[in-house]
């Protein structure tokens, strides 16, 4: 292999844009084995590796758990690879202008490209740490002085600093792409980016008793809810009028309604008018598959492994539907108790395999076969009497959405597929919680209404405070396992109710009747029943090891090293 000179490199618009590709190959996504959602009231790994570290609050300076990477399975997430992206991005935009193009539209497309991904990699870290230093140069060993001199930007100016470099990269990028470049960063992914940005910044956990500037403002203003609803407004409005939009069925049967939620995640071509923006995959055999997704979360009874496995928690909170009225389940209700997976949101049968589902050429068995007086004899293909007993789903249901139906257990072949990290829905379910911060419950209850028609469930109607749970509901169930949740509890301050709780189980009996009953358990105290919160890690600590090399980075509230 013949390696290509710096100068060389910044001679040629075509090796430019091999660089600029680079930059898009090293954005993260979350098909880690270790998913982010077995961090948070959405499933349990089966292995831990790294995941318990959150469950039981032991995150500390010298241990981030999976949350400074994917653990086992590259994700492009640590700090460290952040900073190399960051640190090209910089590079990039020093020579940028010194490179002999002859057409100009491609090099402020290529500018307004790297600008996005570059705030893309520093609301990576922001989201996570809080305030950063705020690099826009590039550093040599010759500048090690240099490097030990930076300091934490404010929460602040680092919020300043995004909005301003995405308001300059929507002027510069196209609204959309269309054949080979299909998957480029967008004028509308630079809104819509915006737009999170700034319903983050106008949260709880960034506005209320914040202890330092590096991870919040620490004076108030009424308008950042303002600013959040008009940026998700101007994000929606340039979407549609860009040909974005919801991906919807025409059918109204709970099958095609899952099936049509389901294809969101499947489909990768640009025919999906849902995705905005996305890390791109190929397929296993051409050297850019994301993850081995599939048989990481196969059930074990397909020679999956079973790893990441929803909790009762979330499968309670989704609604049951009957004669068009939605209300939560119950358990104390003997009907719903007795076919607990019977008239739920359709989206629930496209995100989880539960007892009785249909997949591949038969359905999920994990129940246990009991005798006359309830004692345990055997159990389905999918339980540790099936096909393997070390990876079967501790809590009694398996991953769906995002799976390929068609994957051969073992075989390692998997199809192209792309990590979603924006989507329409989205940017209504901003929308909705910005507006209702302004005062306008209708304008909120329309948008939160758009996402829930099409996934067929029934308009919400109700007001004051009962609205914003329904609207915080709702993105928990519309955007599950997506590594919404963990951001979305900690800005709303919430996450002592919902991370800090007990998790439980399902096991499902069948008679020699054949009729089954379902009983509710704790999840075993070991793999992460009983977790256990700690307000430190609101944000996550400085690693110790960046500490030793810079003092100057000050460890954010409530960690020592």
């Amino acid at each position: 292999m013949t390696e290509i000179g710096e100068d060389q490199l910044w001679k040629d618009p075509a090796l430019v844009q091999a660089f600029v590709n680079s930059r898009y190959n090293q954005v993260g996504h979350g098909w880690t084995e270790s998913m982010q959602s077995s961090i948070v009231d959405e499933t349990e790994l089966t292995w831990l590796r790294g995941c318990e570290v959150h469950n039981f609050a032991r995150v500390n300076p010298s241990d981030l758990g999976r949350m400074n990477g994917g653990w086992y399975g590259w994700d492009n997430r640590s700090w460290s690879t952040k900073w190399n992206n960051i640190a090209n991005c910089n590079i990039f935009f020093e020579r940028i202008d010194e490179v002999p193009f002859t057409d100009e539209d491609l090099k402020t497309r290529l500018k307004g490209e790297v600008r996005f991904l570059r705030v893309f990699e520093y609301n990576d870290l922001i989201t996570r740490w809080g305030g950063v230093p705020l690099i826009t140069e590039s550093f040599t060993i010759d500048d090690l002085d240099k490097i030990k001199q930076q300091v934490r930007a404010s929460y602040k100016d680092c919020v300043d600093f995004m909005v301003s470099e995405l308001d300059q990269a929507v002027k510069e990028l196209p609204a959309s792409y269309s054949g080979d470049d299909y998957g480029r960063a967008t004028s509308v992914a630079a809104k819509a980016l915006k737009s999170r940005i700034l319903l983050y910044a106008a949260s709880d956990l960034m506005n209320v008793n914040v202890q330092m500037p590096e991870v919040g403002y620490t004076t108030p203003d009424p308008q950042r809810w303002e600013k959040a609803a008009t940026a998700a407004e101007e994000a929606l409005t340039e979407a549609l009028n860009n040909g974005y939009g919801l991906l919807r069925t025409s059918s109204t049967a709970t099958e095609d309604l899952s099936a049509n939620y389901q294809n969101i995640f499947l489909d990768n071509t640009s025919a999906n008018t849902e995705v905005i923006f996305a890390r791109m995959g190929t397929a296993s055999n051409l050297g850019e598959g994301l993850s081995s997704l599939e048989q990481w979360n196969f059930p074990n009874g397909w020679n999956g492994w079973g790893g990441n496995c929803p909790l009762q928690e979330l499968v309670d909170d989704y609604e049951i539907v009957k004669n068009g009225v939605a209300s939560r389940f119950n358990w104390n209700n003997p009907e719903e108790a007795a076919s607990p997976y019977e008239n739920r949101d359709p989206r629930f049968y496209a995100s989880i395999l539960y007892d009785g589902a249909s997949w591949k050429e038969r359905t999920l068995e994990t129940y246990f076969d009991v005798d006359a007086s309830g004692n345990e004899i055997g159990g389905g293909r999918d339980t540790k009497y099936g096909v393997d007993n070390w990876n079967t789903s501790p809590t009694g249901y398996n991953l769906k959405k995002f799976l390929d139906e068609d994957y051969v257990g073992n075989s390692y072949n998997f199809k192209a597929k792309n990590w979603i990290w924006i989507r329409m829905a989205e940017l209504y379910l901003n929308k909705a919680e910005a507006l209702y911060h302004i005062g306008d419950e209708e304008g909120a209850r329309d948008a939160v209404n758009e996402v829930r028609n099409r996934a067929g469930m029934p308009d919400i109607t109700s007001t004051g405070s009962q609205l914003l749970e329904d609207i915080k509901h709702e993105r928990r169930i519309e955007l599950v396992f997506e590594e919404h949740r963990y951001f979305d509890v900690r800005r709303w301050m919430e996450a002592d109710k919902y991370l800090g709780r007990t998790m439980h189980a399902i096991t499902v009996k069948k008679y020699p009747d054949g009729h089954k009953t379902y009983e509710v358990s704790a999840l075993r105290s070991d793999v992460g029943g009983d977790r256990i919160w700690d307000d430190k890690m609101y944000w996550l600590p400085i690693m110790k090891s960046e500490r030793d090399k810079n003092p100057n980075l000050v460890q954010n509230p409530y960690y020592t090293d």
